[in-house]
């Protein structure tokens, strides 16, 4: 079970606030997280499926957003999962969240608050440090293969252990099932302080489960690229003797340096790419096991109405508001939308069925073999289209399964990468 650090404050009010009133005291707190130090790399109020607003912070990649709820009453809810990250940033947040009830004149309620570590109320950092390697030794011991990632993670790099630092050997789980304090490896940020280790380790996690190995092609990918590098200057400034991954760090430059749409506005510095070519050594190839980057092999990604496929590790993506779901780069785009319907009986469909449905909607083109697996039915052509003036080759399929109907379209520039255009629809599933 993870760590999970939860607060309840309570401030103090004439009259109950509305929702837009709550809205505005969190996007107030947003700012001052924004403005509160370094640690934070993202605050912003967002809302949740009920439609209420929740602030999201965001300090480190290796765990979800913390997240801050403000009801009509006035009362103060925090709820953040620490473990993936450590017992560094489980303490960094104890402490900020005090600084916050300081900053806009409120209390936590001690007998409402909720912290495994006891740190809050404690502030024993030696116990703290002692549960989160517990929490560690139960994970290795109970055989987990992913320890801090996301159930749905979908990498497909050659591991026995996936983990935000990397994985890691079934036989490094037994050493730390058996002893615990050989685990303190496992985390991302071990002490409070934003020290060296702090910035090494949260721009390896990036590194390893967001980075892309390329150009960005978003803004959002040009903010993630900027952070990486401005961690890695700021690990290497605080403490020049310090191990860092040269290999990436140059290949992280040179991908800021071919960003030719403005995304990334880290500088090119030609004296520190020489001096990371002084510190690495031999480049291996980016296939080689040991390479830092899940994402340099396919990842498989979950999908809406329990569709999920595999693409390239290094494509963007982004899913539109309407379910609509989309993969790309520079040569390559794939598209995906489900649909969900009944017969006019009012029961769902078979998977023949719904394809036999998305089958008569598909425009021209070579048909291709259709395939009946795991019980869904797949059905697609391949053709030519012109877009903004271009020509691109165009993979047109429609997948079937019991109730559901999966649309999904690959554009690529070279007729050549046909037969991964099919792969990449024959990838689908269906939960």
């Amino acid at each position: 079970m993870s760590i999970v650090l939860s607060l309840i404050g309570q401030l103090d009010l004439a009259e109950r606030l509305s929702r837009a009133e709550a809205r505005d005291w969190l996007a107030r707190a947003a700012v001052w997280f924004e403005g509160v130090g370094d640690a934070v790399l993202d605050s912003h109020v967002v809302r949740d499926n009920d439609e209420k607003p929740v602030l999201l912070i965001t300090l480190h990649s290796a765990s979800p957003a913390a997240e801050v709820r403000l009801g009509a009453g006035g009362k103060l809810r925090v709820s953040a999962t620490t473990s993936p990250t450590g017992p560094g940033y489980h303490i960094h947040l104890c402490e900020l969240f005090k600084q916050l009830a300081a900053e806009f004149g409120f209390a936590w309620i001690a007998d409402d608050c909720d912290d495994p570590t006891g740190y809050f109320r404690t502030k024993d950092r030696g116990t703290c440090e002692r549960i989160f390697l517990r929490w560690l030794a139960d994970e290795c011991a109970a055989g987990s293969t992913n320890i801090g990632l996301p159930a749905s993670h979908g990498f497909t790099y050659p591991a026995e252990v996936f983990t935000p630092l990397g994985p890691w050997s079934r036989a490094w789980c037994a050493e730390v099932a058996a002893d615990p304090a050989k685990g303190r490896d496992f985390f991302a940020w071990w002490n409070p302080d934003l020290d060296s280790a702090f910035y090494r380790g949260r721009a390896i996690v990036s590194l390893w489960t967001e980075f892309f190995w390329r150009p960005p092609l978003s803004e959002a990918e040009g903010e993630l690229a900027d952070q990486i590098a401005n961690d890695l200057a700021s690990a290497f400034k605080l403490s020049p003797a310090a191990e860092l991954p040269w290999a990436e760090w140059l290949e992280l430059l040179t991908a800021i340096a071919g960003d030719e749409d403005g995304y990334c506005v880290t500088p090119n510095d030609e004296e520190l790419s020489i001096e990371l070519w002084k510190h690495m050594g031999p480049v291996a190839t980016p296939t080689e096991n040991g390479r830092t980057g899940y994402r340099r092999f396919p990842v498989r990604v979950p999908l809406d109405g329990g569709w999920s496929i595999e693409v390239p590790g290094e494509l963007a993506r982004e899913r539109n508001a309407d379910r609509t779901w989309t993969a790309w780069d520079q040569s390559r785009t794939v598209w995906f939308h489900p649909l969900r319907f009944t017969k006019p009986g009012g029961q769902p469909p078979t998977a023949s069925e719904a394809a036999e449905v998305g089958r008569k909607s598909l425009p021209e083109g070579d048909p291709l073999a259709p395939f009946d697996r795991d019980g869904l039915r797949g059905e697609a052509v391949f053709g030519s289209v012109e877009e903004d003036g271009r020509t691109l080759w165009r993979l047109s399929g429609v997948t079937g399964s019991p109730g559901q109907l999966a649309v999904c379209n690959v554009y690529i520039q070279n007729e050549a990468d046909r037969d991964w255009a099919v792969r990449t629809w024959h990838s689908l599933k269906h939960s």
